[in-house]
Order: C-alpha cells, then sequence, then structure tokens
C-alpha cells in the first residue's frame, strides 16, 4: 500500500505530541511522495499445481450495496500437524459497527467516509465439510476468524472441501472494501485460509497501519454477476461474459498461484490497454486527464522490475483509478491508485509525478509482496522497503521521468532525521524495532517511518556498501529464489549473503533494532 498522508494514532493523553507532530510533518510528508529458498517453485504452472483452489460465486445488489456470496475451497494440509479445524480470515468484519480493529484513524473518518460514517460486515450462513454441515465459530480478537471444525482429522497431504454462503454488506467508505458515487472496491472480501506456522493458524486481526495481510498463494475461479452497466476491473483474466436477463451480467475470471483476488466495479470507467511481452496491462480511469502517460509508466514499470528481478508471469494486470483513502493499494495482478492523487494540493505536474510514483510504487509490490512473499504484519519493512527502493531503482533506469534518485534519497534521509529530531526534542524515544506487527506502532508515523522510509533507506544504504548493480543482482537473485514463496528476514539475509559474497547480518540487526 501506498501512504500520501498519515494520521497519528489517537492514544489517551498523546494528543499534544502528535498534534505538534502533524504540523511539523505536514510538508515533510507531502514531499516523501511514494511512502508510500532454493526449493521454492520459480514458475507459475509449477506454483499453480501447488496451490489450493478457491472458486467464488457472487451476485451484486446494487440497491442493498451487498455480495451474496458461495465458495468452495479444496484444502490441502501441507503441514506436519493433523488438523482438526481450518480457521479462515473474515476481514470484511473489520467495517462492523464495534470493531475494536478498524480500518481508519478517528482523525481519517471525515476523509474515509464521503457521506457520514456507515458500517459493513460478513454474514455467514451454512458451511459444510465433505458436503457434511458443520458450526462454526467466529472468533478472533476482535471476531476477525471463522474456524470451521473437521469431522476427523486432517493428515499432511490430505485434502477437504469446504463450502461455505456468505453476505457482505459494504460500508460507504473510500478503502479496500466499500462503496462510494464513482465506484465499488471489492478487496478482501472472501474469507480465506490463515497460515498455519509453527503449529498454530496465525490469526492477525485488521489494523489501520499498513496491510494486515498474511495470506498463502491460491487460484481462484470466479463468476461475478452484477448490473450490466458496470465495468468490471478485476485480478485474473476474463474468461466468459454473458447478460442474464435485460439487466444484469455474469463474469468469469480465472487466476492462477496469487495472494488475492479483488474486484472493482464502476459505471464510469473508460480504458486504456496495451500488450507487451505476453502481458495485457489494462488501465481502467475516472477522471484521468492523461490516461496515456499512466498507462506508459504502468508499461514501463513492469518492463523495469521484470528486467531487473524477475519477469512477470501473468497474462495481465489491472491498474485501476478508483476512491481511495490512501495512495494507492496493491493485490494479485491489480492494484487500486487514488483518484485524490492527481486532485492533490499541488501543481498539475506535481500531482502528475506523484501519481506515476503511486502507480510504481504499486506495481513493484506485484514482485514485493506479490510473488515473494511475507509475513506483511511482523515484517511490513519487507515488502514496503523493497517496493520503495525498487521506485528509486526505477527512477534511474529510466530518466526521462525526471526525478533524480539521489534527491530522492536525501530527502527521505532528511525527513527521517527531522521526524527522529522532533520526538527527542519532545523527549520521545526515536529507537524503534522495524520488526513490530502492526498494531504495536506507536503511532501511524512510527509505521510510515519505521517501514517506508527507513526501509528504503535501509537498501539504499546497503547499495552505498555494496554497490548498486551488485545489489540489483542480488534482488534479482533473491526473487528468483523465492518467487512464489515467502520470505523471512533471515531468507533475505542469507540470499543477499550468498549473491554478494558479504556478511550482512550485523547490518540489518542494527538497522531493524531501530539504531538511529
Amino acid at each position: 500500500m501506498q501512504i500520501n498522508e498519515v494520521k497519528p494514532r489517537k492514544k489517551p493523553g498523546k494528543a499534544p505530541l502528535f498534534k505538534f507532530i502533524a504540523v511539523c510533518l505536514a510538508a515533510v510528508l507531502l514531499s516523501i511522495g511514494a511512502i508510500s529458498l532454493m526449493s521454492a517453485p520459480n514458475t507459475l504452472a509449477e506454483a499453480s499445481r501447488n496451490c489450493d483452489t478457491i472458486s467464488i460465486s457472487a451476485e451484486y445488489n446494487s440497491a442493498l450495496k451487498s455480495l451474496v456470496v458461495t465458495q468452495n475451497i479444496i484444502y490441502k494440509n501441507r503441514t506436519d500437524t493433523a488438523l482438526d479445524e481450518i480457521k479462515f480470515h473474515i476481514y470484511a468484519n473489520a467495517y462492523r459497527d464495534g470493531a475494536r480493529f478498524t480500518p481508519v484513524t478517528e482523525s481519517e473518518v471525515p476523509k474515509a467516509y464521503p457521506n457520514g460514517k456507515s458500517f459493513g460486515n460478513i454474514s455467514v450462513g451454512s458451511v459444510s465439510v465433505n458436503a457434511g454441515t458443520v458450526q462454526t465459530v467466529v472468533e478472533g480478537e476482535d471476531a476477525n476468524v471463522l474456524s470451521v471444525p473437521l469431522v476427523s482429522s486432517l493428515g499432511r497431504n490430505k485434502s477437504v472441501s469446504i463450502d461455505l454462503t456468505y453476505t457482505v454488506k459494504l460500508a460507504n467508505i473510500k478503502h479496500r472494501l466499500g462503496y462510494t458515487d464513482a465506484a465499488v472496491n471489492l478487496g478482501n472480501f472472501y474469507p480465506v485460509p490463515c497460515v498455519f506456522e509453527n503449529g498454530e493458524w496465525q490469526t492477525y486481526p485488521y489494523s489501520y497501519n499498513g496491510d494486515p495481510f498474511y495470506n498463502e498463494l491460491h487460484n481462484f475461479n470466479v463468476t461475478l454477476t452484477c448490473d450490466k452497466n458496470f465495468i468490471v476491473a478485476s485480478s485474473g483474466s476474463l474468461t466468459e461474459s454473458s447478460p442474464v436477463g435485460n439487466a444484469r451480467t455474469v463474469y468469469s475470471f480465472k487466476s492462477s498461484a496469487i495472494r488475492d483476488f479483488a474486484m472493482v466495479l464502476s459505471e464510469n470507467f473508460k480504458t486504456l490497454s496495451q500488450t507487451v511481452k505476453g502481458t495485457a496491462i489494462k488501465y481502467y480511469y475516472i477522471d484521468d486527464d492523461s490516461p496515456a502517460e499512466s498507462l506508459a509508466c504502468a508499461v514501463d514499470a513492469v518492463n523495469t522490475f521484470s528486467r531487473l528481478f524477475v519477469k512477470y508471469p501473468y497474462a495481465q494486470l489491472s491498474v485501476v483509478q478508483t476512491d481511495f483513502l490512501h495512495g494507492g493499494m496493491e493485490y494479485g495482478e491489480l492494484v487500486y491508485i487514488s483518484r485524490d492523487v492527481l486532485t492533490g494540493n499541488g501543481t498539475a505536474e506535481q500531482n502528475r509525478a506523484v501519481n506515476n510514483q503511486v502507480i510504481i510504487h504499486e506495481i513493484a509490490h506485484q514482485w514485493w509482496y506479490g510473488m515473494t512473499g511475507n509475513n506483511q504484519v511482523d515484517t511490513a519493512w519487507i515488502d514496503e522497503g523493497l517496493a520503495e527502493y525498487s521506485t528509486l531503482l526505477f527512477y534511474g533506469q529510466n530518466p526521462a521521468y525526471n526525478v533524480d534518485k539521489k534527491t530522492l534519497t536525501q530527502s527521505a534521509r532528511d525527513n527521517y532525521a527531522m521526524y527522529v529530531k522532533i520526538l527527542d526534542s519532545l523527549g520521545a524515544d526515536s529507537s524503534v524495532n522495524m520488526n513490530q506487527d502492526l498494531n504495536s506502532f506507536r503511532s501511524s508515523y512510527d509505521y510510515v517511518f519505521m517501514t517506508y522510509v527507513r526501509g528504503m533507506l535501509l537498501f539504499a544504504d546497503l547499495a552505498n556498501m555494496l554497490g548498486e548493480a551488485n545489489l540489483i543482482q542480488a534482488l534479482g537473485q533473491f526473487s528468483r529464489e523465492t518467487s512464489f514463496s515467502f520470505a523471512t528476514q533471515d531468507k533475505l539475509v542469507a540470499s543477499l549473503e550468498r549473491s554478494t559474497r558479504t556478511k550482512l547480518k550485523s547490518f540489518f540487526n542494527i538497522y531493524l533494532g531501530g539504531i538511529n
């Protein structure tokens, strides 16, 4: 995700501190811009064969602003533990009235809810396991987990078929999941199996900091029925569309080995597309007066990162301008680009430059989070730091964009130094562990500076130490090794050490420990 503007976490007794920071850093944040296993399978076909398949049939009701969904997953136990239940994230419950971990901060409410605060949720109906009905439990720290019991223990390499029916009510919110007058965002609407790791299910709650997701790769077969006046931007490739009566259309999409499936619906979309080396790059926009420039930026980003790291393996990529509180958001084969970016407080030229930067950053996430996954809750610095550093590399590889990466790096370094200085002047501890879970950062400022800014600077300083060409080569090797798997800090460090023949563990420990 890209953040153009951040708000402080609201805590009792802390308001003066963060109000002061907000005033001092308002101009700073505007200038940041984009703050925004050797055995692993390394081809899309091989990865797809090792993924479970989620099949979804959804109907969108425009009047009720809701989805009625049936879903199936053939879940295979790839762990060494016999499983008596399967736990699912139900992210849509974060939008309900009374949620403990809300999608936005209180200070963001006026901007996030264009017509006043509203709520949504997920209501689970019937659930069956191998065609037998079971009684499920909604649990977790914030009613964020659906626990599905199994009739008998599921051993290693054994599979089970789980069918669910549910209704998702959308909030009127400019967020991952919600609707506005311009568009309907359908991100993270479906139950998805939690990762089973270290003998337990990873059942993280939602967070308004960052991207609170840690998901395995899945194949998707998705059908959506909606009013025929909607244009649908989606993850995956469109395999079929056909009318249903006189007023509705059913669309079918198929995708292989992606982290998350998302769609955006709008009556206002206009489209441009370009096919590059077998990939159809599609730009869906609402109010972009230079759409060809936005599409060209997306094409340049895919080409650049395919050359530097590993080739983009999917058949398509949807770049979607929509209503979204932050700068942008990444999904498998689809990225959100906020409409607000092009109507920001800068000049038209400045807004266009930031819009390009958002596109570049979000497309970089197709590599860092997408193909090379990571725990975005506990180690957000990996994908955000690499996406930010990849954005720097993009500008170095594409001088026509007239952005000097050295100047951009120094600006980030100056902004970070100013942030630390302000904290120190107020007597606040500025040493923060970068490996914190999202809800443990003391404020949204700490999250941004410790994952985006300091994360990018980590790799920039590593390039200074190793040489940029050596680091690019090492990151390319790392992306090939970890494509379609998860990366951890240890795997990242070990891969870079092998590629560069340099001991780097102490460097990372110092940086990640928050030592200035």
